[in-house]
């Protein structure tokens, strides 16, 4: 397993926390299934759902991480072998 290591985040995370801010967030073209979804959960499955789709509303308004996801995709993000990689956060603590 490798991974391409990212920077800190420079304050904040801005998650939208509600079905309103989540549906402003998301790109259009999710809008529609991020709705079908609620329209078919069941109460109890509500909570997990919110939380995923804020994670993904988020995900889609961060240009980086589309970036990050497309070359993932196509096999060219940077990758670290994982021997190289405890060595390095062990050096963090």
């Amino acid at each position: 397993m490798s991974a391409e290591p990212r920077g800190p985040v420079p304050g904040p995370i801005d998650r939208p926390r509600t079905v309103g801010a989540i549906r402003r967030a998301l790109p259009p073209e999710l809008r529609d299934r991020f709705q079908t979804v609620l329209d078919d959960a069941v109460p109890e499955d509500l909570f997990a759902l919110v939380a995923q789709w804020a994670a993904v509303a988020q995900t889609a308004s961060d240009g980086d991480a589309g970036a990050a996801a497309d070359a993932v995709r196509s096999g060219t993000a940077a990758t670290h072998e994982i021997g190289d990689v405890f060595p390095a956060l062990a050096g963090m603590l």
